[in-house]
């Protein structure tokens, strides 16, 4: 076989194998056609025709080639043995990112939110200007979640999944901390934490009045509303200052408080002797005998 030969076999064979197949199309409209792997071809024909509620299919890069080549189409397999075609959507995400960051810095005023990534969802032509979101229950706790787009102008309803990138400033433990104890700017240390999930939700602020934890925290922790509750008026196991006024009688002595009370509680108390009575707290560590 003469070079010159050889040469134009190989030429040919580049030639007719430089289309490949791809692993991903995206198409407009509803059909799928041989002119989105080859916009030369000449004599078109449909592939796949999409159904009105339906926007991707997958198919085994084998069959797909044998299908094509009985219709003269020869084709390389640069797919990863899976050829995967979605319909374009005409949707505008710009508005439904706004209201994804809204809801998230309306629960988190100081999260940076840098992206809001969209994952899957039932597929939206075209929504308009009317529709309502619906998020899940507690969708903030998560950066992965889901949200309900139900359409006015078309009464259809959509799902979207999405993913936010952010950080928030939160409180670590700085230390094992007992129960019971009353936080002091020692006890913790502020750290931006990668928003992943929560397990509710986290104190933002500096503590500006005194809070105890109402359970054990674990030191590199994060601090949790949950966690802590605002110090009672009245301690438990305290001395508290008790009053008795009726008519022109007026007593004031100190008792110990039974139980922990807020302004407003009815609480028991002991008396230096042994009595129990019940009083009525009416300011920080002073209650009054009704």
């Amino acid at each position: 076989m003469s070079l010159k030969l050889l040469f134009l076999l190989i030429f040919s064979s580049s030639f007719l194998f430089s289309l490949g197949l791809k692993e991903h199309y995206k198409i407009n409209g509803l059909d799928f056609n041989a002119s989105h792997i080859d916009p030369s071809i000449s004599k078109d024909f449909i592939i796949y025709h999409f159904e009105e509620n339906r926007h991707k299919k997958s198919f085994t890069s084998s069959k797909l080639l044998k299908k094509l080549q009985i219709k003269g189409m020869e084709l390389s397999d640069e797919s990863k043995g899976i050829v995967h075609v979605q319909r374009n959507s005409n949707l505008d995400y710009a508005p439904i990112t706004k209201e994804i960051k809204a809801y998230y810095l309306s629960h988190y005023p100081k999260m940076s939110i840098k992206e809001v990534k969209y994952l899957k969802s039932s597929f939206i032509e075209d929504l308009g200007l009317d529709y309502t979101l619906s998020f899940k229950n507690k969708a903030f706790l998560y950066q992965r979640s889901s949200l309900q787009i139900f359409s006015n102008k078309t009464g259809k309803r959509h799902f979207l999944s999405y993913e936010i990138k952010a950080s928030l400033k939160v409180f670590k433990a700085r230390h094992n901390i007992n129960r019971g104890k009353i936080l002091t700017p020692l006890d913790l240390r502020t750290t931006i934490e990668i928003f992943k999930r929560f397990k509710g939700m986290p104190v933002q602020n500096s503590l500006k009045r005194r809070q105890r934890l109402k359970k054990r925290l674990i030191e590199g922790k994060i601090l949790y509303l949950h966690d802590i509750e605002k110090l009672p008026d009245v301690l438990k196991n305290k001395e508290v200052n008790v009053r008795y006024i009726s008519g022109n009688v007026r007593l004031e002595f100190v008792a110990i408080s039974l139980e922990d009370g807020h302004i407003g509680e009815e609480i028991n108390i002991k008396k230096r002797d042994g009595q129990r009575l019940k009083a009525k707290v009416i300011s920080p560590n002073l209650v009054e005998i009704q």
